[in-house]
Protein backbone atom coordinates (compact mmCIF):
# COMPACT_ATOMS: atom_id res chain seq x y z
CA UNK A 1 0.00 0.00 0.00
CA UNK A 2 1.41 3.77 -0.70
CA UNK A 3 -0.49 6.44 0.58
CA UNK A 4 -0.51 9.31 -1.53
CA UNK A 5 -0.75 12.90 -0.76
CA UNK A 6 0.50 16.36 -2.07
CA UNK A 7 0.43 16.91 2.02
CA UNK A 8 0.95 21.03 1.32
CA UNK A 9 3.93 21.22 3.01
CA UNK A 10 7.33 19.74 3.88
CA UNK A 11 7.36 20.31 7.46
CA UNK A 12 3.51 19.30 8.12
CA UNK A 13 5.44 16.12 7.66
CA UNK A 14 5.76 15.97 11.39
CA UNK A 15 2.15 16.97 12.24
CA UNK A 16 1.14 14.50 10.27
CA UNK A 17 3.27 11.93 11.15
CA UNK A 18 1.20 9.28 13.73
CA UNK A 19 2.36 11.23 16.64
CA UNK A 20 5.21 13.83 15.64
CA UNK A 21 7.52 11.91 17.15
CA UNK A 22 10.07 13.60 19.38
CA UNK A 23 9.36 17.38 20.66
CA UNK A 24 12.72 17.46 22.90
CA UNK A 25 14.80 15.38 25.14
CA UNK A 26 15.29 14.33 28.43
CA UNK A 27 18.51 14.77 30.20
CA UNK A 28 19.45 11.58 29.38
CA UNK A 29 18.25 11.71 25.72
CA UNK A 30 14.65 10.04 26.45
CA UNK A 31 12.06 11.15 23.75
CA UNK A 32 9.67 13.42 25.85
CA UNK A 33 6.40 13.36 23.93
CA UNK A 34 3.36 15.95 24.81
CA UNK A 35 -0.41 14.19 25.91
CA UNK A 36 -1.86 15.65 23.21
CA UNK A 37 0.37 14.58 20.80
CA UNK A 38 -0.30 10.91 21.43
CA UNK A 39 -3.03 8.60 19.38
CA UNK A 40 -4.87 7.96 22.15
CA UNK A 41 -8.32 6.29 21.76
CA UNK A 42 -10.36 9.46 20.93
CA UNK A 43 -13.62 9.50 23.08
CA UNK A 44 -16.99 8.54 20.71
CA UNK A 45 -18.65 11.26 19.69
CA UNK A 46 -21.11 9.43 17.45
CA UNK A 47 -22.38 5.47 17.37
CA UNK A 48 -23.74 4.94 13.84
CA UNK A 49 -25.96 1.57 13.99
CA UNK A 50 -26.05 0.46 10.41
CA UNK A 51 -28.99 -2.19 8.73
CA UNK A 52 -30.13 -3.34 5.68
CA UNK A 53 -33.65 -2.13 4.93
CA UNK A 54 -36.39 -4.49 4.92
CA UNK A 55 -37.12 -4.33 1.75
CA UNK A 56 -33.12 -5.27 0.74
CA UNK A 57 -33.48 -8.05 3.70
CA UNK A 58 -36.41 -9.92 1.54
CA UNK A 59 -35.01 -9.43 -1.52
CA UNK A 60 -31.74 -11.34 -0.47
CA UNK A 61 -34.54 -13.79 1.09
CA UNK A 62 -35.77 -14.46 -2.04
CA UNK A 63 -32.29 -14.66 -3.82
CA UNK A 64 -31.33 -17.47 -1.77
CA UNK A 65 -34.31 -19.58 -2.38
CA UNK A 66 -34.63 -19.31 -6.15
CA UNK A 67 -30.86 -19.85 -6.34
CA UNK A 68 -30.02 -23.52 -6.14
CA UNK A 69 -25.95 -22.75 -5.86
CA UNK A 70 -26.60 -20.28 -2.67
CA UNK A 71 -29.25 -22.31 -1.17
CA UNK A 72 -26.48 -25.08 -0.91
CA UNK A 73 -23.52 -22.88 0.75
CA UNK A 74 -25.81 -20.99 3.19
CA UNK A 75 -25.95 -21.33 6.79
CA UNK A 76 -29.19 -21.70 8.94
CA UNK A 77 -30.26 -18.89 9.88
CA UNK A 78 -28.34 -15.98 7.71
CA UNK A 79 -27.80 -12.82 9.74
CA UNK A 80 -29.35 -10.30 7.35
CA UNK A 81 -30.65 -8.04 10.19
CA UNK A 82 -27.91 -8.38 11.84
CA UNK A 83 -26.26 -4.16 12.71
CA UNK A 84 -22.75 -2.99 11.67
CA UNK A 85 -21.35 -0.47 13.76
CA UNK A 86 -19.63 2.84 12.74
CA UNK A 87 -17.92 4.98 15.44
CA UNK A 88 -16.74 8.71 15.09
CA UNK A 89 -14.17 10.03 17.22
CA UNK A 90 -14.70 13.25 19.01
CA UNK A 91 -12.64 15.98 16.62
CA UNK A 92 -9.14 17.32 18.50
CA UNK A 93 -8.55 20.55 17.26
CA UNK A 94 -5.11 22.31 18.31
CA UNK A 95 -4.11 25.78 16.72
CA UNK A 96 -1.57 25.33 14.08
CA UNK A 97 0.76 28.08 15.10
CA UNK A 98 1.36 26.61 18.18
CA UNK A 99 1.71 23.02 16.80
CA UNK A 100 4.70 24.75 14.80
CA UNK A 101 5.85 26.59 18.15
CA UNK A 102 5.97 23.39 19.93
CA UNK A 103 8.18 21.85 17.20
CA UNK A 104 10.74 24.39 17.07
CA UNK A 105 9.83 24.93 13.67
CA UNK A 106 8.04 28.22 11.66
CA UNK A 107 4.80 28.03 10.05
CA UNK A 108 5.77 27.40 6.06
CA UNK A 109 5.44 30.94 4.52
CA UNK A 110 2.74 30.55 2.65
CA UNK A 111 0.53 30.36 5.69
CA UNK A 112 2.55 33.39 7.21
CA UNK A 113 1.41 35.40 4.43
CA UNK A 114 -2.22 34.65 5.25
CA UNK A 115 -2.57 35.22 8.75
CA UNK A 116 -3.48 38.59 9.06
CA UNK A 117 -6.71 37.73 7.69
CA UNK A 118 -6.93 34.10 8.47
CA UNK A 119 -6.61 31.11 11.47
CA UNK A 120 -5.50 27.92 11.03
CA UNK A 121 -6.50 24.76 12.70
CA UNK A 122 -5.45 21.15 12.58
CA UNK A 123 -7.93 19.18 13.51
CA UNK A 124 -7.68 15.07 14.41
CA UNK A 125 -10.40 12.57 13.17
CA UNK A 126 -11.18 8.97 13.74
CA UNK A 127 -13.82 6.77 12.42
CA UNK A 128 -13.62 2.67 13.12
CA UNK A 129 -15.61 0.10 11.30
CA UNK A 130 -17.08 -2.67 12.97
CA UNK A 131 -18.97 -4.79 10.57
CA UNK A 132 -21.52 -6.97 11.48
CA UNK A 133 -21.67 -10.95 11.28
CA UNK A 134 -22.11 -12.20 7.95
CA UNK A 135 -20.85 -9.23 5.86
CA UNK A 136 -18.07 -7.02 5.16
CA UNK A 137 -17.86 -3.34 4.45
CA UNK A 138 -17.39 -2.84 0.55
CA UNK A 139 -17.76 0.89 0.14
CA UNK A 140 -18.15 3.45 2.86
CA UNK A 141 -18.01 7.62 2.48
CA UNK A 142 -17.04 10.22 5.95
CA UNK A 143 -17.96 13.77 5.11
CA UNK A 144 -18.28 17.10 6.45
CA UNK A 145 -20.25 19.84 6.04
CA UNK A 146 -18.16 23.01 7.13
CA UNK A 147 -19.65 26.05 8.61
CA UNK A 148 -18.99 29.58 9.22
CA UNK A 149 -20.65 31.86 12.07
CA UNK A 150 -19.30 34.94 14.01
CA UNK A 151 -17.83 34.80 16.96
CA UNK A 152 -19.27 37.30 18.20
CA UNK A 153 -23.28 36.45 18.47
CA UNK A 154 -24.08 40.37 18.86
CA UNK A 155 -26.34 41.39 16.21
CA UNK A 156 -24.58 44.78 15.60
CA UNK A 157 -21.29 42.82 15.26
CA UNK A 158 -19.94 42.79 11.28
CA UNK A 159 -21.11 39.85 9.84
CA UNK A 160 -18.95 37.16 8.08
CA UNK A 161 -18.18 37.89 4.47
CA UNK A 162 -15.59 34.67 3.85
CA UNK A 163 -16.02 30.94 4.76
CA UNK A 164 -13.91 28.15 6.22
CA UNK A 165 -12.31 25.89 3.84
CA UNK A 166 -10.61 22.53 4.02
CA UNK A 167 -6.96 23.84 3.18
CA UNK A 168 -5.33 20.59 3.37
CA UNK A 169 -6.45 16.94 3.97
CA UNK A 170 -4.64 13.44 5.09
CA UNK A 171 -4.19 11.21 3.89
CA UNK A 172 -5.62 12.42 0.12
CA UNK A 173 -4.70 8.98 -1.56
CA UNK A 174 -4.05 5.87 -0.16
CA UNK A 175 -3.49 2.90 -2.89
CA UNK A 176 -2.61 -0.47 -3.44
CA UNK A 177 -0.17 -1.49 -5.89
CA UNK A 178 -0.63 -4.46 -8.25
CA UNK A 179 1.64 -5.59 -10.82
CA UNK A 180 -0.49 -6.82 -13.98
CA UNK A 181 1.07 -9.48 -16.51
CA UNK A 182 -0.34 -10.29 -19.84
CA UNK A 183 0.79 -12.91 -22.33
CA UNK A 184 -0.54 -12.85 -25.31
CA UNK A 185 0.11 -15.52 -28.23
CA UNK A 186 -1.09 -15.77 -31.96
CA UNK A 187 -0.75 -19.63 -33.19
CA UNK A 188 -2.73 -19.85 -36.00
CA UNK A 189 -3.86 -23.35 -37.44
CA UNK A 190 -3.86 -22.02 -41.35
CA UNK A 191 -1.90 -23.51 -44.02
CA UNK A 192 -1.61 -22.54 -47.36
CA UNK A 193 -0.78 -24.59 -49.89
CA UNK A 194 -1.70 -24.44 -53.76
CA UNK A 195 -1.35 -28.37 -54.46
CA UNK A 196 -1.49 -31.84 -52.11
CA UNK A 197 2.14 -32.17 -53.81
CA UNK A 198 3.99 -29.23 -52.40
CA UNK A 199 4.85 -28.00 -48.78
CA UNK A 200 2.58 -26.31 -46.84
CA UNK A 201 2.85 -23.07 -45.40
CA UNK A 202 2.45 -22.08 -42.06
CA UNK A 203 1.68 -18.76 -40.86
CA UNK A 204 3.86 -17.51 -38.41
CA UNK A 205 3.30 -17.46 -34.24
CA UNK A 206 3.82 -14.89 -32.04
CA UNK A 207 3.58 -14.65 -27.78
CA UNK A 208 4.34 -12.39 -25.97
CA UNK A 209 4.38 -10.84 -22.55
CA UNK A 210 3.33 -7.35 -21.08
CA UNK A 211 3.83 -6.37 -17.63
CA UNK A 212 2.56 -2.94 -15.91
CA UNK A 213 1.85 -1.39 -12.54
CA UNK A 214 -1.64 -0.57 -11.97
CA UNK A 215 -3.70 1.23 -8.67
CA UNK A 216 -6.44 0.54 -6.82
CA UNK A 217 -7.51 3.38 -4.26
CA UNK A 218 -8.59 2.29 -0.93
CA UNK A 219 -8.81 5.72 0.61
CA UNK A 220 -9.07 9.07 -1.16
CA UNK A 221 -9.99 12.36 0.24
CA UNK A 222 -12.49 15.05 -1.81
CA UNK A 223 -13.17 18.71 -1.96
CA UNK A 224 -9.36 20.11 -1.20
CA UNK A 225 -9.77 23.56 0.00
CA UNK A 226 -13.69 23.47 -0.38
CA UNK A 227 -16.31 23.51 2.72
CA UNK A 228 -17.37 19.68 1.51
CA UNK A 229 -14.26 17.86 2.58
CA UNK A 230 -15.26 14.13 2.88
CA UNK A 231 -13.19 10.54 2.71
CA UNK A 232 -14.22 7.86 0.43
CA UNK A 233 -13.08 4.12 1.53
CA UNK A 234 -13.06 0.96 -0.47
CA UNK A 235 -12.40 -2.29 -0.21
CA UNK A 236 -9.62 -4.00 -1.93
CA UNK A 237 -7.98 -7.35 -2.69
CA UNK A 238 -5.57 -6.63 0.05
CA UNK A 239 -7.32 -4.20 2.45
CA UNK A 240 -10.98 -4.65 4.20
CA UNK A 241 -12.37 -1.87 5.78
CA UNK A 242 -11.77 -2.26 9.66
CA UNK A 243 -10.79 -0.70 12.26
CA UNK A 244 -9.61 2.80 13.40
CA UNK A 245 -8.69 5.76 10.34
CA UNK A 246 -7.31 8.94 11.90
CA UNK A 247 -7.49 11.11 9.34
CA UNK A 248 -6.05 15.13 9.24
CA UNK A 249 -8.05 18.14 8.40
CA UNK A 250 -5.94 21.86 8.15
CA UNK A 251 -9.12 24.30 8.20
CA UNK A 252 -8.22 27.97 6.97
CA UNK A 253 -11.18 29.83 9.29
CA UNK A 254 -11.47 33.81 8.66
CA UNK A 255 -10.76 35.81 11.73
CA UNK A 256 -13.79 36.37 14.31
CA UNK A 257 -15.38 33.03 13.35
CA UNK A 258 -16.00 29.83 14.44
CA UNK A 259 -16.33 26.85 12.52
CA UNK A 260 -18.56 23.70 13.14
CA UNK A 261 -19.47 20.84 11.26
CA UNK A 262 -22.48 18.53 10.13
CA UNK A 263 -21.58 15.14 9.58
CA UNK A 264 -22.90 12.54 6.96
CA UNK A 265 -22.07 8.99 6.52
CA UNK A 266 -22.99 6.75 3.42
CA UNK A 267 -21.78 2.45 3.88
CA UNK A 268 -22.40 0.03 1.68
CA UNK A 269 -21.86 -3.78 2.85
CA UNK A 270 -21.85 -7.44 0.89
CA UNK A 271 -23.31 -10.63 2.72
CA UNK A 272 -21.00 -13.32 2.51
CA UNK A 273 -22.58 -16.99 1.18
CA UNK A 274 -19.85 -19.56 1.61
CA UNK A 275 -17.38 -17.82 -0.33
CA UNK A 276 -20.02 -16.20 -2.50
CA UNK A 277 -20.28 -12.59 -2.00
CA UNK A 278 -23.48 -11.05 -2.83
CA UNK A 279 -23.63 -7.86 -4.52
CA UNK A 280 -23.36 -4.72 -1.93
CA UNK A 281 -26.31 -3.29 -0.50
CA UNK A 282 -26.82 0.39 1.49
CA UNK A 283 -27.16 0.42 4.79
CA UNK A 284 -30.27 2.31 6.96
CA UNK A 285 -27.83 3.90 9.14
CA UNK A 286 -29.03 5.67 12.77
CA UNK A 287 -26.31 8.47 14.78
CA UNK A 288 -26.48 8.01 18.59
CA UNK A 289 -24.29 10.23 20.59
CA UNK A 290 -22.36 8.58 22.18
CA UNK A 291 -22.98 4.13 22.84
CA UNK A 292 -25.92 2.81 24.71
CA UNK A 293 -27.86 6.13 24.13
CA UNK A 294 -31.35 5.58 22.95
CA UNK A 295 -31.54 9.06 21.44
CA UNK A 296 -30.97 9.34 18.21
CA UNK A 297 -29.56 12.48 16.19
CA UNK A 298 -31.13 13.55 13.59
CA UNK A 299 -28.43 16.42 12.06
CA UNK A 300 -25.40 15.44 13.48
CA UNK A 301 -23.51 18.56 14.32
CA UNK A 302 -19.88 19.08 16.11
CA UNK A 303 -18.39 22.10 16.88
CA UNK A 304 -14.89 22.09 15.44
CA UNK A 305 -12.91 25.58 16.08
Amino acid sequence: MRSRSKCMLISLEEIYRRKYNVLQEDEKGVPIMEESFIANDQVILFDVEGQLAEEDVHFLEELINFNPALRSSRQFGMPFREKSHVSIGAPVPQPLRELFKKSGKPLPVDIQLQTKLYEFYQVRLACSFIAGAGCRFHDARFALDLHTIPANPNPSAQAITDYAIAYDLFPLKVEDEYKVSIKRGITPQLSLTSSPSLPAISLFQYEGTEEYITYKGHIEAFDLQGTHPAWSFARTPTHEIAGSYELFLLIRKPKGSLVKATLSLTVHVQFMIGKIALDPLPLVLLFRRGRDNPVLVDTPTVPLC
